[in-house]
């Protein structure tokens, strides 16, 4: 019983190798891997402006001067810690107007942590 499925399988694996050296020639004849893939032209395509900047290369951004980003950043800087300042007076105000024996109100607490969360703003900005 095992002869007859070696011989089974020699002939099988004789003629896998026959019909691969017949068919393998014709293969390749069809789409030889030496030539190079054909390119199609895509019609109604326009043609590149030469004037143009060439899309390969990255946009030109003017950056401004390091002096002139420092004078920026400083007068934003002025902007915001005024407005914190201004926070924190109000806040300051509620709380005197508050009565002590009594809780704080939503509002109060709101005002406080937008103040918490201007000045953790500023000190990142700060940082640079």
């Amino acid at each position: 019983m095992f002869e007859s499925r070696r011989r089974l399988i020699g002939v099988l694996g004789v003629m896998a190798g026959a019909a691969a050296t017949e068919i393998a020639p014709a293969l390749l004849a069809q789409n030889p891997s030496s030539q190079e893939p054909r390119h199609h032209p895509i019609p109604n395509l326009p043609k590149p402006d030469p004037s143009s900047p060439d899309l390969d290369d990255p946009p030109v951004k003017k950056t401004p001067a390091p002096g002139e980003q420092n004078r920026q950043l400083q007068a934003d800087l002025r902007t915001e810690v005024d407005k914190l300042c201004a926070m924190a007076n109000e806040l300051k105000e509620d709380m005197l107007r508050a009565n002590p024996s009594e809780t704080l109100s939503v509002g109060f607490i709101k005002k406080a942590q937008a103040i918490e969360k201007l000045a953790k703003h500023i000190k990142d900005q700060a940082r640079g």
